[in-house]
């Protein structure tokens, strides 16, 4: 059978879509994200979203890392997923409540912005790199936070795979702008490098600021793939960016 899929790239990062709430895959969808996720050998994304359907919520999201680990929650997958269900025409809605690895979410659709909660982390805790303090956040998956003078200036290929190996976390690397903006770089779990940008990293990394530095919401963070904003409203934490189809096509799977 034929199916139909979007790439959809949210900030840099980039991901495949599927409507799939009339399941039809029979492989292990661990082995069908590592192969359609494949740059050379695939379609080539950071991930492999399934639009399915939630018993509890108005959609569930059911997520892929390139490297078949899931399902789990990724940010800026999920404000994909809220993109794909309004212009796929699954539910145009400009709120929405829908599941995830990690539970419940609320998103919403402002002014070609899609927006989302994500998970407040229970606590900060510091983590002592040598003569540096690193903070350990978890906003939906683990993250591990550094303050840099130069993050342009990193080379994350030297000791990010094993701190993502010591903490099991994706590791993220953040630089206070002139403007009051920070800058960040993030070497993903699951993916195994370095990414244009990560939802909840950047979320992990703003809620870090807030409580070490002290900088108010909304707090704007600067990703090599684009912007993106964390807010907290109510006591909840938004994150907020753009999102935009990058195009569309088909692929034959075996029935």
């Amino acid at each position: 059978m034929d199916v139909k899929f979007w790439k959809v790239e949210a900030a840099g990062n980039d991901f495949i879509i599927i409507d799939h709430r009339k399941p039809f895959f029979r492989e292990k969808l661990s082995e069908i994200a590592k192969g359609l996720t494949h740059r050379r050998l695939g379609i080539g994304a950071d991930g492999l979203i399934l639009i399915e359907r939630s018993p509890e919520a108005d959609f569930f999201m059911n997520f892929y890392n390139a490297d078949g680990s899931g399902p789990v929650m990724c940010g800026n997958g999920a404000r994909a997923a809220l993109f794909f269900v309004f212009e796929y025409g699954i539910l145009r809605n400009e709120t929405y409540r829908f599941a995830a690895a990690d539970g419940i979410h609320r998103g919403q659709i402002i002014n070609e912005q899609m927006s989302l909660t994500i998970n407040q982390p229970a606590e900060i805790q510091p983590i002592r790199l040598g003569s540096e303090t690193a903070y350990l956040v978890n906003t939906g998956v683990p993250h591990l936070v550094r303050f840099s003078n130069d993050v342009d200036a990193l080379g994350l290929t030297t000791e990010s795979p094993d701190l993502r190996k010591k903490y099991d976390a994706n590791i993220n690397y953040i630089e206070k702008m002139g403007h009051g903006g920070w800058k960040i770089r993030t070497w993903e779990r699951g993916v195994e490098g370095e990414t244009l940008a990560c939802g909840t990293g950047a979320t992990a990394s703003a809620v870090t600021i807030h409580r070490v530095c002290g900088d108010s919401f909304p707090i704007t963070m600067q990703a090599r793939g684009g912007e993106l904003v964390i807010d907290q409203k109510a006591g909840e934490i938004w994150l907020a960016g753009p999102v935009r189809k990058v195009f569309e096509g088909m692929f034959t799977v075996k029935e």
